[in-house]
This record gives structure tokens, sequence and C-alpha cells, in this order.
């Protein structure tokens, strides 16, 4: 009766509202723990509430809510309750406004999309970022011409991404060591300092610019980022204590960068053509600044296909892409920064459909030019109506000093729960 009472829709007069949302259980396990992780965080055992509240004034006026409740016992860290969504819509006859705290997604690549810079990103679990965006405080606007859109957004307040704390499996830990400018390699103390965000002002706000359109089956748009890096670089300094002990102060900064970017994507008789492009302006445009990321270039380029009645009526979707970074200076970026995790990569994902019920799907990345690899399968079950049960298992590979090299210990499996109201 509860559950009957929250599905349900009401009116009054003109004024609609729905509640929604869902109720999940996580649970991860790893298959390696050692000594090395006695004090990271070896699990997760979380639950989440999430609750959306959907309305229409009239035709005019349209708001959306949603609230968000995670509790992890097992890693603090990962808990939260905050706002997810909160806007309200505004319909004119050649334009739209939005405004309130929103997520906006850019791009046509699958999964990768170099063009989608305007959210930031919860990165306390790096692999399971899938509806991890965190929505932002902005105007967006769109204006229709004819068959161009052309739409702006405005940020006032910066919003950086969640990167992992120390305790968890996704840091990885500091060296013991450190190299001298001549050469000679000493013991050292690496200490993480706060980072420095921007000012909280007008100054520092950010905006975003897209004109998109569709020409004869084929959709483009071209873009304009001017804002900041919702990731950190790491600055580095030395100095000595009074015992004559070296440290080295790590200090997270938040850059100013600017996105020029471009997608399209199209059907090709039974195929569908995706492509996606974007120039990276980094404050460090001559190459000479060791700590902040030069400036780059990143494309993707995918082809996709469902094949229908593989086995029965069953079908089977399969999606290739081509992930390609070159970096203005010519000089080699470190894999390890999770902005430059894909410089020469194939990446691919298929879904087959066992029954109305039940799906597999597998993706995999390889980069090839370090050599390191991650993939992913999962087993999704619908239970019942708003119920599903998903097994996923995560595996990663490479040489040491790489992404996903540096965690080849963290191969697991997830359970998760799910129910949709």
């Amino acid at each position: 009766m509860i559950i009957t009472a929250i599905q349900s829709t009401f009116s009054q007069k003109e004024k609609k509202y729905n509640i929604g949302g869902f109720v999940e259980l996580d649970h991860i396990s790893y298959f390696k723990n050692t000594e090395e992780y006695d004090t990271k965080v070896n699990s997760r055992n979380q639950g989440i509430l999430q609750l959306e509240l959907d309305g229409s004034v009239n035709d005019k006026y349209h708001f959306f809510t949603g609230i968000e409740v995670r509790n992890d016992i097992s890693d603090a860290d990962r808990e939260r309750v905050f706002i997810d969504e909160a806007y309200i819509d505004i319909y004119m006859k050649t334009m739209d406004v939005r405004i309130g705290k929103q997520i906006i997604n850019w791009g046509e690549a699958d999964g990768i999309n170099p063009t989608n810079n305007i959210n930031p990103i919860d990165f306390s679990d790096i692999i399971d970022t899938d509806d991890e965006r965190i929505g932002v405080y902005s105007i967006s606007s769109k204006y229709y011409i004819d068959d161009i859109t052309i739409q702006g957004v405005f940020i006032p307040v910066f919003q950086s991404s969640k990167i992992p704390s120390t305790n968890s499996r996704w840091f990885v830990d500091f060296p013991t060591t450190v190299a001298l400018p001549t050469g000679e390699i000493i013991p050292a103390q690496f200490v993480l300092q706060e980072t420095q965000e921007p000012q909280k002002d007008i100054e520092s706000a950010q905006f975003a610019l897209k004109v998109s359109t569709t020409i004869k089956g084929w959709d483009f748009s071209v873009s304009y980022f001017n804002g900041y890096d919702d990731l950190p670089s790491f600055n580095r300094q030395l100095s000595q204590d009074q015992n004559g002990l070296t440290n080295v102060l790590i200090t997270p900064e938040i850059e100013r960068l600017q996105v020029f970017g471009a997608d399209f994507s199209t059907a090709l008789g039974s195929f569908g053509l995706r492509g996606e492009a974007a120039y990276f302006r980094t404050e460090d445009q001559d190459g000479t600044n060791p700590f902040i990321d030069d400036s780059f270039y990143q494309y993707v380029i995918g082809l996709d296909r469902t094949f229908t009645d593989i086995i029965g009526e069953n079908n089977l979707f399969v999606i290739a892409q081509w992930v390609h970074q070159i970096i203005e200076s010519g000089e080699d970026a470190p894999n390890t920064n999770l902005n430059n995790i894909f410089q020469e990569s194939f990446v691919a994902r298929a879904e087959y459909e066992i029954n109305n019920d039940a799906k597999f799907i597998v993706q995999g990345i390889h980069d090839i030019k370090v050599d390191n690899t991650y993939v992913q399968s999962e087993l999704r079950y619908n239970l019942s109506s708003g119920v599903n049960l998903s097994v996923i298992g995560d595996f990663f590979g490479g040489k040491d000093n790489t992404f996903f090299g540096n965690y080849q210990d963290n191969n697991r499996i997830q359970a998760r729960l799910k129910y949709s109201f």
C-alpha cells in the first residue's frame, strides 16, 4: 500500500507531480587481501536511497529534485547525503531555460567523452563511476533556430571532482624515495597538502557553449568550455625538517582549462557511426611546467551494430571504439594521471540478451601504447517488476606504473540489488 501510494501520480487542477527513485544494496569483495592492505578499505557494503520529485505547474514550468542518501559501513568516506539535482525549467516559444543544480551531458561517444567537461565526477571508486557525475549550480539555456540548437551554460561556483582518500585501495601510495635534480635517490616522506581551489567568486565563474544541428541524417555539434579542470595537478616541493629528513610536499592545485570540441553521429545502413574530438588547452601551453598537464588533443571514433535473432529471438549489441590522445608538446604524458588514461586505446562493449529478463554484458579497454588492460563482465537479471540483480566482475592487468597495472591487486566481484519505483 505504501509503495503504491509513493508511485502514484496525483493531480490538482493543472498541477501534476511524480515521486520516484530507487533503493540499492551493493557489496564488493576483492580477491586479494594482503598485509599491504591492512590499512585500506577492503570491501564495500553500502545502501543507497534515491528520492526524486518531478512535476509541472503548467505547460511553461517544470521542476525536478533528486536527493541521495548513501551509507557505506565499510568506507565512511563514501557516505553522503546531498542533492543530486534540483532545478526548474522554463519553456518559451523558441527558448528553454533551466536554473539550479543540474547534470549536463555532452558528447556522442560511448562512455569516453572528450567534450563532456561541465560536471565533476565522484572518483572515490575510480571504476564505478556510472551515475557518479556531480550536479553543479548553473543556468543552462537552449535557443532554437529551425534545425539549430544553441545551448549556453553559466556556472558561477566551481565544484571539483572527488578523488580517492588515502585509505582507499584506489589511492596509489607514495614512494619512500625521491630523485634529486642531481640524480641522487634519497629516502623521503611524502606529505599531501590541502587542495588549492579557485575562490568562490564571480572571477572563478565558468561557462560553456554548444551549437548542434542535424543535416541529412547526420547529427553534428561544436562546443567550447572555459573554466577549470575538475581534477587537480600535483605540485611538488622539497624541504627538510629539523632532523634532516627530506619531505616532499604534494599540493593539489586546480588549474584553468579551455576545451574546444566537436562530435557527430549517424546511421550507415545497419551500423551506427559516432565520433568526438576535443582540444584541451591547459595552463601549460608551452609544455615547460612539469606539474601541469601539457595541452593535448583527444578523439574517439566508434562503430556499433545490433545483430538480431542471434539465438532464437535474442539480440546482440556490439560497439567498438578507438581513443587517441596527442600531446601538443610531443612529450609523453604519465598514464597514471586520470586525464591521460586513454592514450592509444581500443575500447569495446557487447550486450547479449539471454532472454527477456537476463542480459550478459562484457566490456574492455586495452591501451596499446602503455600495455595495460581493464575488463568488466556483468550478468544482469530482472527478478520482478522494478527489481534488478547484477553480478559484476572487474579485472585489471598491465605493467607496473601504468594506470590499470597499478590496480592488479584490485580484481573484485560485486553484487548489486536495486529496486526502482
